[in-house]
C-alpha cells in the first residue's frame, strides 16, 4: 500500500505521492495527465507515453475498464475489484509519478454504471492502492468513504462535476463547504459554463475556497470558453490542471505541452 505522510509540507498544501516521488499541490500549479484505456495493456502504453511529457501526476480514469468489463448494465463491485487492484499495482510500478485514481460515474459525465455502494466498494479498494482517490462528493457514504480512504493511506480530492451548467454561486459555495466539511486533502469543482460570467463565478468560488479552507482547489469550467480557469495558478483555485498526452478525459483539455508552457508563462519558469 502506499502512503502519503501524515501532514503537508507547508500550510495550505499537500504532498501526494510515495515516499521519494512525492508532489507538492497547493503553490505552483501542477499538470495532471489522464489514463483512459479500458485495457491494462493500453494503460500501460499510456503510462509509457506520460513519462517522457512534462507531468506530475496520473490520474487513472478506472470507470473506462469499468464499462469494458461490465457493459453499459449496473456493476457488482465484487466482480470487478480483482482487475481494478491488479491494474493499480501494475500502474504504479510503471509510473515515476504519482497516481490518482478515479472512478468517474455516468451522473458526473464518466462510464461507470454504478449505484452509491458499489462506487464506495470500489473506490474504498483502490485506496489501499493508490497515492489518491476522487471521492464524488454528492454521493451517498462520500464522508465516511473520505475518512476510510485516508485511513488505507490514500489522499482524497473530493470533487463535483456539472455537465449541464453552472451552479450558482451559493450552490457552489455548498458543495466546496461539503466537501471541506468531510475533511478532503484537496477540493475539486468542475462546471459547463454559458457566459463568461460563468467562467469569472468558478473562479471567484476557486479562490475563495482556497482563501477559506486553506488547503488546494481546482476550479475548472470545462469547454474552450473555460480555458482560463485551466491555467490560473493555485492562488485562483488551480492547484492542478488536467492536459493530456493521447485522448482527454473531459472537454476543453490542452496537450501536456500546451498547459505546461502556458502555466510557465503565467505563473514564471522555476528557477
Amino acid at each position: 500500500m502506499s502512503t502519503c505522510g501524515a501532514r503537508p509540507r507547508a500550510r495550505g498544501t499537500v504532498d501526494i505521492g510515495r515516499a521519494g516521488g512525492r508532489v507538492e499541490l497547493g503553490l505552483r500549479t501542477r499538470v495532471i495527465a489522464p489514463l483512459i484505456s479500458g485495457s491494462r495493456d493500453g494503460l500501460l502504453d499510456e503510462a509509457a507515453a506520460v513519462a517522457d511529457e512534462p507531468v506530475d501526476l496520473a490520474e487513472w480514469r478506472a470507470d473506462s475498464m469499468v464499462r469494458a468489463l461490465a457493459g453499459s448494465s449496473f456493476a457488482a463491485a465484487s466482480d470487478l475489484v480483482g482487475e481494478l487492484t491488479a491494474t493499480a499495482g501494475a500502474l504504479l510500478g510503471a509510473l515515476p509519478l504519482p497516481l490518482i485514481a478515479t472512478v468517474r460515474t455516468s451522473s458526473e459525465g464518466g462510464a461507470a454504471h454504478l449505484d452509491d455502494s458499489e462506487y464506495c466498494a470500489l473506490v474504498a479498494s483502490l485506496s489501499g492502492m493508490a497515492d489518491a482517490v476522487d471521492v464524488e462528493i454528492g454521493r451517498e457514504g462520500a464522508p465516511d468513504l473520505v475518512r476510510e480512504a485516508q485511513r488505507a493511506g490514500a489522499r482524497v480530492i473530493a470533487s463535483h462535476h456539472d455537465f449541464g451548467g453552472t451552479p450558482g454561486d451559493e450552490e457552489l459555495a455548498g458543495v466546496l463547504a461539503s466537501m471541506n466539511h468531510a475533511g478532503a486533502d484537496v477540493l475539486k469543482i468542475a462546471c459547463a459554463p454559458r457566459s463568461g460570467g460563468d467562467v469569472a463565478r468558478v473562479l471567484t468560488a476557486g479562490a475563495w475556497a482556497r482563501e477559506a479552507y486553506d488547503r488546494p482547489v481546482i476550479a475548472i469550467a470545462m469547454g474552450r470558453l473555460g480555458g482560463p480557469t485551466r491555467f490560473a495558478g493555485a492562488a485562483l483555485g488551480g492547484a492542478a490542471t488536467f492536459a493530456c498526452v493521447g485522448g482527454a478525459s473531459a472537454p476543453g483539455q490542452y496537450t501536456a505541452r500546451e498547459a505546461r508552457a502556458v502555466l510557465d508563462i503565467v505563473e514564471g519558469a522555476p528557477q
